[in-house]
């Protein structure tokens, strides 16, 4: 019985010290497009899926001052640490990943528009020009670097 009292009063400390580390998990979530020309589901669910694995494998555990164990994690604590030094937040996480991530993106888009050619017409309707998509994509998909600091 004592024991199970001091098991479940480290557990409470447990959940209380790691629910007060302030980082807020980002949401991936379907854009939302103003007109029908940029609403291309199929780019849409790749980039939200994408982003889910980021947040999973590389964001979180940078944003919560974990060692690196992946190169991802790696490639982003390495360019957070370099402007910010070891002082940094989760908000110059965000603002490492909106760059790092869409680095990876621009080449699953262009596989899958290569496996799917049904996807080349929308796109070609919706972007003059693959800096334009991918501009436009940044922004609809970036991670948001106004998280209030606890």
């Amino acid at each position: 019985m004592k024991n199970s009292i001091i098991w479940a009063s480290l557990a409470l400390a447990a959940a209380l010290v790691s629910g007060c580390s302030g980082v807020v998990t980002p949401k991936a979530e379907l854009a939302s497009h103003n007109d029908s020309v940029h609403n291309i589901p199929a780019i849409d669910s790749l980039i939200v899926s994408m982003k889910q694995d980021y947040i999973k494998q590389c964001y979180m555990p940078v944003a919560s001052h974990m060692p690196p164990e992946n190169s991802c994690q790696s490639d982003l604590f390495q360019m957070v640490e370099r402007r910010y030094h070891m002082d940094y937040n989760q908000n110059h996480v965000a603002s490492a990943s909106n760059e790092l991530f869409f680095k990876d993106v621009v080449p699953e888009i262009q596989k899958k528009v290569k496996r799917e050619p049904a996807l080349r017409d929308p796109l070609r309707k919706a972007f003059s020009n693959s800096d334009e998509m991918l501009a436009y994509y940044k922004d609809k998909y970036k991670f948001n670097t106004q998280i209030e600091q606890f």
